[in-house]
């Protein structure tokens, strides 16, 4: 999937909100599709919302039942996508500002370009984080860099991202995709294991820890499908 708005650095405006959960439907529904990788086009990874879209949404105040409408399917297609039944990796160049950045936490990973700008941007806007901002950055690098980026408007760089745990793998910026590719294909060749994979990595990351007796349960019986699944395979050949 890649965010094409190149003209505003892929600034997203409302229409291109609907596109993206179109899309997210799609795969939702194709049983092919084992894996996502989320990109920029032309280096630059989002660059938040598109100003001028929103300004034309509030035209009318920010109160009004468009304007609210028009929020939910922004945020919501971010929440469609982290949704998402396969695994999905965020391959970020440039900057990921603002609602670009809660789009690049949605994803299950992150590879950031050692140059890559990490930014929220929103205060530094005059306007309050949106998007679950702070519950995203938490769990993703604690307390300290969700505060730092959030509340301060600290700019981190994708080394520094990596270094505090808000991105998995971090690599010069002309290898950032084909890392993804790389990566995703390992996941993909299996589509329907992919699926199950991630929905215990759902399960078991998404909210509350859960105890480590539990999380056996939860993975026990499609471990055990899995294995079996394996095994017939290997009978077959």
């Amino acid at each position: 999937m890649t965010i094409s708005n190149p003209a505003i650095r892929n600034a997203l405006t409302n229409d291109m909100a609907k596109d993206f959960a179109a899309a997210c439907e799609e795969i939702e529904s194709d049983n092919r599709i084992g894996c996502v990788i989320l990109r920029g086009e032309g280096g630059t990874f989002c660059s938040g919302a598109d100003t001028a879209s929103w300004g034309e949404t509030y035209s009318g105040g920010t109160l009004t039942d468009e304007a609210y409408e028009l929020s939910d399917a922004m945020y919501g297609s971010f929440v469609r996508f982290g949704q998402l039944p396969v695994p999905t990796i965020a391959a970020v160049r440039g900057a990921a500002v603002g609602a670009g950045l809660n789009l690049a936490m949605a994803a299950d990973l992150r590879i950031v370009a050692e140059d890559a700008r990490i930014i929220a941007g929103f205060t530094a806007a005059g306007i309050h984080p949106g998007g679950g901002f702070f519950t995203l950055a938490r769990r993703l690098a604690g307390r300290e860099i969700a505060g730092a980026l959030g509340l301060f408007g600290m700019e981190i760089s994708g080394a520094r991202a990596h270094e505090v745990g808000f991105a998995a793998v971090c690599v010069e910026d002309d290898q950032v995709e084909p890392t993804a590719s790389r990566m995703a294909a390992t996941t993909a060749k299996d589509p329907l294991l992919a699926r199950r994979v991630k929905h215990s990595f759902q399960i078991e990351t998404s909210g509350q820890y859960l105890t480590w007796d539990a999380a056996l349960e939860v993975e026990r019986g499609v471990q055990m499908w899995s294995q079996e699944r394996r095994l017939r395979a290997q009978a077959e050949r």
